[in-house]
C-alpha cells in the first residue's frame, strides 16, 4: 500500500504533484476539482476505483486493471497515488512492485 508520509500535510510533495501535472492534471485547483480531475485520469488509463475513509485517512482502491491500495490523509492524495500507479510506465519507473 502507497501512503503520503505525514498525514498532516497540505498539498502535494513536490515529486507527486510533478508526477500529477504530467498527467495533465493541475495539482492546485481546489479539493472538488483536484478529484473529478484525478478520477478522470485514472479512467484515461483504464482504472476503476472505490473508495473509503476511516480512522486512518482515506484508502482508495483500484478494482481493475488490477487490485490494489492506496492511502492518503485526504481523497485527493489517495487518489494521486493510484494514478502514480497507473503510470509507473509514463513515468519511467519500471513494473510496480
Amino acid at each position: 500500500m502507497i501512503e503520503l508520509a505525514h498525514p498532516t500535510r497540505r498539498g502535494f510533495p513536490p515529486d507527486l504533484a510533478a508526477a500529477v501535472a504530467r498527467a495533465g492534471v493541475d495539482p492546485t485547483v481546489p479539493p472538488r476539482a483536484l478529484q473529478d480531475a484525478l478520477k478522470g485520469a485514472i479512467a484515461d488509463r483504464g482504472g476503476y476505483v472505490a473508495w473509503d475513509v476511516d480512522e486512518v485517512g482515506w484508502r482508495v482502491e483500484l478494482l481493475r486493471p488490477e487490485r490494489e491500495a492506496f492511502r492518503g490523509p485526504t481523497l485527493e492524495a489517495a487518489l494521486a497515488w493510484c494514478l502514480v500507479w497507473l503510470m509507473h510506465e509514463e513515468l519511467a519507473f519500471g513494473p510496480p512492485a
